[in-house]
């Protein structure tokens, strides 16, 4: 609540007459407690896990091309149930856990210091202070999640994030309660340690769920305007860690990537990603335009020769740099990097009856094939 019993009695305080966006301030908070405006907070959470996914919800059921062509796991396909089930979840989850937490924990607000009153914060103050909450959040969320990915970690509380191999919007705030209560420790790091005025307090928590929403899109659209933030991830990034799964050990952070490249927890995804801008580099310039591909598909085997993953694709045309077969390699490839296979690559035609990727390693007695026909 404002200590001031007039427009002009803050004016006289500040020494200047208030601006547009204090005046408009001015005549919301006056009369509301600082309690209250906290728990606004619950709102704008609400609203943004209800309406932000609302686009890509859209799309997927859409299933045009137009937008297909920018799906980073394409072969997977979300039914609307199937996402309001995902949504309910979270609801569900919201209300007993994130809206209680909210509620309670304002003293912890009164205790850091974050204000209600005038003057209001400057934009440059409010850009550098988001950023620090911004980087200190991805550090600590970097090793907290990292944590979470130890046998115990995983199987007790991640694993249910991981439930989406190919994760959705909705599918951001999707966790264990656990893992709400834990993850809330890196996101309240920042403001507790520059802390700033209530309007940047919202606009911290509204936008770090939006980022999250947006990387767990599972769409990689080229006119994002993250794509100009220097070292940021994005969705790629963070879909090849949910792709892996239980195993993975890269791409933890949770916004940039400078982190997983200091730590050396990127190297997975750099070598897939290396390996397959080579195979299309191959496609342009023609080496693979003579082999007359049927079929294209990638399977794993465990040493007793037991199939423990499979994908398969058909094609009547040959090898393109736009078909999906590429997509049928990365799916080997990405579970054979993960699990630290060596790769090498091998070209034949479809008479011969197996071609492409073959990996090998002597501990996991594994292997990855690429059959035709």
């Amino acid at each position: 609540m404002l200590p001031y019993a007039s427009l002009e009695d803050a004016a006289s305080a500040l020494g200047r007459n208030l601006t547009l966006a204090e005046t408009l301030w001015y005549k919301y908070s006056a009369d509301k407690s600082d309690y209250y405006l906290y728990c606004h907070n619950i709102l704008f959470l609400f609203v943004v896990f209800s309406v932000v996914p609302l686009p890509m919800v859209f799309i997927e059921c859409l299933r045009s091309n137009n937008f297909d062509k920018y799906k980073i796991q394409p072969k997977v396909r979300m039914s609307l149930s199937d996402m309001f089930r995902c949504y309910k979840d979270v609801m569900r989850m919201f209300f007993l856990i994130v809206g209680p937490l909210q509620l309670v924990s304002y003293p912890s607000i009164q205790l850091i210091g974050i204000r209600t009153g005038l003057p209001l914060p400057s934009g440059w103050e409010m850009f550098f202070q988001l950023l620090v909450y911004f980087l200190i959040e991805d550090y600590t969320n970097y090793w907290v999640h990292r944590f979470l990915h130890n046998k115990w970690g995983y199987e007790k509380i991640h694993r249910v994030h991981h439930e989406y191999s190919a994760p959705i919007g909705f599918a951001a705030p999707y966790a264990h309660w656990a893992e709400i209560l834990i993850l809330g420790i890196p996101s309240f790091l920042g403001p507790a340690m520059v802390p700033g005025h209530m309007i940047t307090f919202w606009s911290w928590i509204a936008l770090r769920q939006i980022e999250a929403i947006e990387t767990h899109s599972g769409y990689d659209f080229p006119w994002s305007p993250t794509k100009y933030i220097p070292f940021y991830g994005g969705a790629e990034y963070h879909d090849y860690h949910h792709y892996v799964g239980g195993q993975s050990q890269s791409n933890f952070a949770s916004v940039f990537t400078y982190c997983d490249f200091l730590y050396g927890t990127d190297k997975g995804y750099r070598y897939q990603k290396k390996l397959l801008s080579k195979m299309k580099e191959e496609l342009r310039s023609g080496v693979w335009k003579d082999l007359p591909f049927v079929g294209v598909g990638a399977t794993i085997c465990n040493g007793s020769g037991a199939v423990v993953a499979a994908v398969f694709r058909h094609s009547t045309g040959f090898f393109s740099t736009n078909s999906r077969e590429l997509l049928a390699l990365r799916d080997g490839l990405l579970l054979a990097l993960e699990l630290g296979l060596k790769v090498k690559w091998v070209k034949c035609n479809a008479s011969m009856g197996v071609a492409g990727l073959v990996v090998s390693d002597i501990r996991a007695l594994c292997k990855v094939i690429i059959k035709l026909n």
